[in-house]
């Protein structure tokens, strides 16, 4: 046991990262990257916003229809059905194959 002490430890390798004593919690800054990885961060954040603004302009569109729709009378929508019933069943060519 006592010459235990002057033996060199069996695992010698040391890793190749660099290891910091003390937690750094500083945010990275867009200076901090290298300019192609910006360039690319600014893409991926053109497209985001863009997706967003599909979204969002959808979703006027939808909104806008549906209240379109709710602003019918229960009579109009029967004439309508009605009238769009008329037409399929005038101009259909399965009656006409018969």
């Amino acid at each position: 046991m006592a010459r235990s002490g002057m033996l060199r430890p069996r695992k010698t390798h040391t890793s190749p990262v660099r290891v910091s004593s003390t937690a750094s919690s500083r945010l990275m800054l867009m200076k901090d990257y290298p300019r192609r990885m910006r360039q690319r961060m600014r893409w991926w954040k053109l497209l985001g916003l863009a997706g967003l603004a599909g979204v969002a302009a959808s979703g006027v569109v939808i909104a806008r229809a549906e209240r379109r729709r709710r602003a019918y009378t229960p009579e109009e929508i029967r004439a309508r059905l009605r009238d769009r019933y008329a037409e399929a069943s005038a101009t259909s060519p399965a009656d006409d194959a018969r």
